[in-house]
C-alpha cells in the first residue's frame, strides 16, 4: 500500500494528538509497517481512506487499534534486571526506615506505562519477598500499594488476567520465581493470586493530566518518555515531580534522563542505575 506525504502527515498528527507520541518525518516506514495490518483486518483499502475515514470521527475501537498498533507493548519480567536489583537492595530498605518513623506508612509505588503487566509483578514479587523477611520487624504486605497504568485496554486486560505463554514467562524470570509464583494451566502460566492482589491497574493517557493516580513514593516509567518529543517529555517529568512526595524515587530507562531537570531532581547512583529523587 502507497502511503503518501499528505496521508503520512495527517497520521503523524493523529497519533501524536490522541496518545502524545512523536513520530519524525523518517518514520515513514512505522506507520507503514504497524498500520498495513490494521488496515488489511479492517478491510480498509488505503491509507487515504483510512485518513478519511479518522477525518469523519469514526469509532473508538479504530482509534484504540491504531494506538494499540503505534504503542510497542515490548516488556518482560525484570528487565534490564539492575533496576530491580537497586530497588531490592537499597530502596526497599530505605522504605522500611520510612515505615517504621511513621506509623501506619503506606508505601506508594507507580508503574507507569505498565503494558502487559511484567513489570508491575516484578515489583510486586519483589515486594512479597522482602516482606517475607522483614516480618518480624513489623513490615506487612499492607504497609505497600502498586499501581500500573497503560494507555492500551487490551494490553490492560491482558495484565489483568496475569496469563502468560511459555515465551514470555521465560524472559527474565528465574526458575525459583517461575516454580513459586506461577502455575502452568492448559497453554498459559497463572500468576498467584497473592501477587495479583498487590497490583491495581489503571487505563491512562500521558496527554491527560496525571494527578488522578495520586502521590506516590516512588514511579517507574521506563521506556515510555522516549517516544515522546522534548515539550512533552518535560511536562510529564514535571507532572510526576508534583505527584512524588518529598526525597520521592523516579526511575527511567536506560535511554531516557531527567538531567535537563536538574532543579527538580537530584540523579543518584546504584552502580548501573540513575534514580531520580525529587529535590
Amino acid at each position: 500500500m502507497n502511503l503518501t506525504k499528505q496521508d503520512f502527515d495527517y497520521l503523524r498528527q493523529y497519533i501524536k494528538k490522541n496518545c502524545g507520541i512523536a513520530l519524525k518525518e523518517d518514520k515513514k516506514y512505522l506507520i507503514h509497517q504497524r498500520l498495513e495490518p490494521l488496515l488489511k483486518s479492517y478491510q480498509i483499502k488505503s491509507f487515504s481512506e483510512l485518513t478519511a475515514q479518522l477525518m469523519r470521527n469514526v469509532s473508538h475501537k479504530l482509534r484504540e487499534d491504531i494506538i494499540l498498533a503505534m504503542t510497542t507493548n515490548e516488556t518482560s519480567f525484570f528487565r534490564d534486571r539492575h533496576p530491580f536489583e537497586t530497588f531490592e537492595k537499597h530502596v526497599l530498605e530505605k522504605f522500611k526506615k520510612d515505615i517504621h518513623k511513621q506509623k501506619g506508612k503506606k508505601v506508594r509505588i507507580w508503574s507507569a506505562g505498565s503494558s502487559t503487566g511484567q513489570e508491575a509483578y516484578s515489583i510486586a514479587m519483589l515486594i512479597y519477598e522482602f516482606v517475607e523477611r522483614n516480618k518480624f520487624e513489623g513490615i506487612s504486605l499492607d504497609n505497600f500499594a502498586i499501581a500500573a497504568s497503560d494507555i492500551s485496554t487490551r494490553a490492560l486486560n491482558k495484565a489483568k488476567s496475569a496469563a502468560y505463554y511459555d515465551a514470555e514467562i521465560n524472559r527474565g524470570l528465574s526458575p525459583d520465581r517461575k516454580r513459586k509464583y506461577f502455575k502452568k494451566i492448559d497453554k498459559h502460566w497463572q500468576l498467584e493470586k497473592n501477587i495479583r492482589n498487590m497490583v491495581t491497574f489503571y487505563q491512562l493517557n500521558f496527554i491527560e493530566s496525571l494527578s488522578r493516580m495520586g502521590t506516590f513514593d516512588m514511579i517507574f516509567c521506563r521506556n515510555v518518555l522516549i517516544y515522546f518529543d522534548t515539550i512533552m517529555k518535560s511536562k510529564i517529568i514535571h507532572q510526576f515531580h508534583r505527584m512524588l512526595i518529598p526525597s520521592g524515587y523516579l526511575i527511567l530507562g536506560a535511554m531516557e534522563n531527567a538531567h535537563n531537570e536538574s532543579d527538580i531532581y537530584s540523579p543518584v547512583r546504584f552502580g548501573s542505575t540513575i534514580l531520580y529523587q525529587k529535590k
